[in-house]
């Protein structure tokens, strides 16, 4: 019979920061867990203590380095348009499928870089593979959802896989993506038609990025 013990509580590391006061652990599943911060923001000249909520990764204690990255892309299909690559999965957080951008963790036992992560990420969701062009972004947060752990973006251009992985993506047993290949000029409008038609949360990141294309358009920049 399968143990059904609560993960232990794990110690949280002290603070660099002069400012957070304690950290404690309250409840630990088998990835996260839920704390509570105890801080004085510090631009408050009445160092008003305060107390916050906060979600931490059981295995990634170091604030500092990005624990996994998202991989924005483009990728230029057979008629000579430039697209994106998407990935559609469902997430029960959600209780619905989310389009989002490839994204995954940064391999620590592998001591992967966050670029060497991104393509392998796209090689797993996607039938694609692709090339790094252009640098890491460095850590970005993931307010206003209080997770303490970082990300990275790093920008892909993606291709077709050949070989005898064509058309093939390398998911993990029960694991399901369905892929979508975008136009850019098209992004915007296209998830609005997956919103209404299939029910499905848009990730910020890909939302932001479909806007940031409309108006760069409009803009004429």
């Amino acid at each position: 019979m399968a143990s059904s013990a609560t993960p232990a509580t794990p110690t949280l590391p002290k603070s660099s920061s002069p400012y957070i006061i304690d950290k404690k652990p309250i409840a630990c599943g088998k990835y996260q867990g839920l704390g509570v911060l105890t801080y004085i923001d510090p631009r408050d000249k009445d160092e008003v203590i305060r107390e916050r909520d906060f979600v931490f990764l059981r295995n990634y204690p170091d604030l500092h380095q990005p624990v996994g990255m998202l991989v924005p892309n483009i990728y230029r299909d057979s008629r000579g348009r430039w697209c994106t690559i998407l990935v559609q999965q469902f997430r029960p957080q959600y209780e619905a499928d989310t389009i989002e951008f490839p994204a995954g963790f940064v391999g620590r036992r592998r001591a992967e870089t966050a670029e060497q992560a991104a393509v392998r990420e796209l090689e797993e969701e996607t039938t694609k593979t692709g090339l790094v062009i252009g640098p890491a972004s460095p850590p970005l947060t993931s307010e206003p959802v209080p997770i303490a752990a970082k990300l990275s973006a790093v920008f892909v251009c993606a291709r077709d896989k050949d070989g005898e992985e064509e058309g093939q993506q390398r998911l993990d047993k029960g694991e399901f993506t369905v892929e979508w290949e975008v136009p850019l000029r098209e992004l915007e409008t296209k998830l609005n038609e997956l919103r209404d038609q299939h029910d499905v949360v848009v990730d910020p990141r890909v939302w932001m990025f479909a806007m940031g294309i409309r108006y760069a358009q409009e803009l004429e920049l």
